[in-house]
Order: structure tokens, then sequence, then C-alpha cells
């Protein structure tokens, strides 16, 4: 007689609604989509949702809930969920959609994704999701903001830059941008005043910022983003997970004899790779470790710009790894590592 190996619900989110699919896994490796139906994406919506889930009368030992990390959509949800002991599970976007095209879906909507999600969840081990601490969520929104104000400032800098190397530039346009300009220099200051003032306030964190920031070219403001962003690493469990979480997993295209060229998915969290890339300058500039290894990636691939992402990757790994061991940067560890070695074999 089949049993139910595992009861997962399937929750495709948009601002207003969403869509829940309950489905089952069983002995025999099926899949069976039990009852699909639409609810408010408010906590009246989250409690109908239990009660429809009881009315199916499902022997389980547990209930799963599979998500995309839809926006910000998403998250009352989640932490509804979570609150009720309940497995929350929260996956990239990108791998739900490559899941949901294997399966040769020939149309679309939400309740077909909600029943892709439902059988995502059912077949495959995900993390269990659990929600930001609170001062990881409110460096997030700090960090976040921080980045949006810079992106924007960059764009206004190279659009002056180019308007004033224009023929007969409009003068009153220059200012403007200048008393644009001047206004999102003053917030990002304010912003990174706010990010250090935070910080201090957790004497655990402080302690784990003096850590990351030990590295070459790592401010106050990367390590924020960096934490922020995954939590605290609190949900990565590997180096491999984290590169592919911030996208910067290598994809190869070989075929046979045929070999493309190897790129990074850069499908992963975009704020990281953000923040990493001009710290990544700076410590080549600084360690003569990581000028060893940009100029080694250098000769090989001739391109800079995967010269500085490699180094990013680096620095990303680095960081992960000295707040795991709760260590500070050594320059050249590995070799004074193996220095010492050599000296107690001779002794």
């Amino acid at each position: 007689m089949e049993q139910i190996v595992k009861t997962n619900v399937g929750l495709d989110i948009s601002m207003e609604t969403y869509w829940a699919t309950i489905t089952l896994l069983n002995s025999d490796h099926e899949i069976k989509h039990v009852k699909s139906k639409e609810f408010g994406n408010n906590e009246k919506g989250f409690k109908e949702m239990e009660q429809w889930i009881a009315q199916a009368k499902i022997e389980t030992k547990e209930f799963h809930f599979t998500m995309e990390a839809t926006g910000v959509y998403y998250e009352n949800i989640a932490n509804y969920l979570y609150e009720q002991k309940h497995l929350v599970h929260v996956v990239l976007p990108n791998k739900a959609k490559k899941f949901a095209e294997s399966l040769d879906i020939k149309s679309k909507t939400d309740k077909l994704d909600s029943k892709a999600l439902g059988r995502f969840g059912a077949e495959r081990k995900f993390i269990n999701w659990k929600p930001a601490a609170p001062i990881y969520k409110e460096l997030k929104s700090l960090t976040r903001e921080r980045g949006s104000y810079v992106k924007i400032r960059s764009q206004l800098k190279n659009q002056r830059h180019a308007l004033k190397h224009s023929f007969q530039p409009n003068e009153s346009t220059i200012i403007r941008l200048d008393t644009i300009i001047s206004v999102l220099d003053t917030n990002v200051k304010e912003i990174e005043k706010e990010i250090s003032v935070t910080i201090k306030k957790d004497t655990e964190l402080s302690a784990k910022m003096d850590i990351l920031t030990s590295i070459p070219g790592i401010g106050e403001t990367t390590a924020a983003t960096t934490v922020a962003e995954t939590n605290g690493f609190s949900l990565i469990v590997n180096i491999r997970q984290l590169t592919s979480y911030a996208g910067y997993d290598v994809q190869l295209r070989e075929s046979g004899k045929w070999k493309g060229k190897s790129k990074i998915s850069k499908k992963g969290n975009s704020h990281i790779r953000a923040a990493l890339y001009f710290p990544a300058l700076t410590t080549i500039k600084y360690s003569e470790q990581h000028k060893t290894f940009y100029d080694r990636i250098l000769g090989e691939k001739e391109k800079s710009k995967i010269a500085i992402t490699a180094v990013s990757r680096k620095l990303l790994v680095l960081m992960y790894t000295l707040w795991k061991t709760n260590t500070k940067y050594q320059e050249n560890y590995e070799t004074k590592k193996a220095e010492q070695k050599a000296e107690q074999k001779v002794a």
C-alpha cells in the first residue's frame, strides 16, 4: 500500500493574492496534486488557507510550504507560516522557473505556477527558511537604500560629465544636476553613519564586522551589505551554496569535443555582487596575495573584468570563512602555515 512520503504546498504569490496547491509525493515516487485555491495575501487569507488544508484531512507528519522570493510579497506569509511552526522554503525565482520549464507545461497561469512549486517542493529537499534577525533586516533596508542612491548618483554624474563635454551645454541643467548629486551625497553619508550606529548596537555583530573589515578592500558598508543579504550567513552551509546564492557560480558550456566559454551565472543576489566590485579593485592594490591571484587569472583569461569577478568571488568566500572561524585576515596565510609545518618537521 502506497504511503505519503511528503506533503508540500506550493504558493505562487502576488501583491494582493496568492494561489496554493497541495501536492503529495507517495512511496512509489508519484506526484499527486490534491487541490488548488486562491487566497488573499493577508492574515485573513493565511488563516483561510490553513482551514482549507485541514479540510483536506491529509495524514502526514508535517506540511512543507514552497514559494519564490518574489520581491517583498512573500515575506508576510513566510513569517506567518514560520510562526505557526510550519516548514517554509523560499527558492530563487530562476531555479523555480527552470524546474517549471522542465515540466514542459505549455500554458502559464498563477494556478499552474503554484502546482509547479508544489511539485518542486515535494520532489526536492530545501533548506528550511527562517526570518532574518531584526538587526540584519534593519541593515538590509539601509544598505539597499544606500545602494539605490549610489546607482542614481553614478548615472547623474555620467550624465553631467557627458553634458559638460558637449557643444554649448545648458548651464541651468548642469546646476540642477549638481544640486541633486549634492543631495544624494548627503543622503549616502547619513545612511553610512546610521549603518555604523546600527552595528555598534550589537556587541557580537560589531566584533564580527571587525573580522570582516580586516580584509584589505572590505569596508564597513561592504561587510554590512554582505551579512545583511545573507542574514549573517545563517542559511549558508557551504561555499558552493554561497557562490550560487550570490550568482558567482560558473556555468560550463560543453558538448562532446566542443567547449564554449564558461561564465558566472549572475542569477543570484545582485546586491552582493555590486557591493564587492569596487572592493575587489581596492584589494588588488593593497594585498600582494590578491594581486598575485588577479594577475594569474588575467594571464589565463586576458580579460580584466573576468579577473576582477574572480577576486570578488574570492573575497566573498574569504568573508564567509573568517566569519565562520571567527578569525581575522592574515596576508599569505596558506604560505605562512606551510612554513610553520616545515619548521616543525626540521625541529
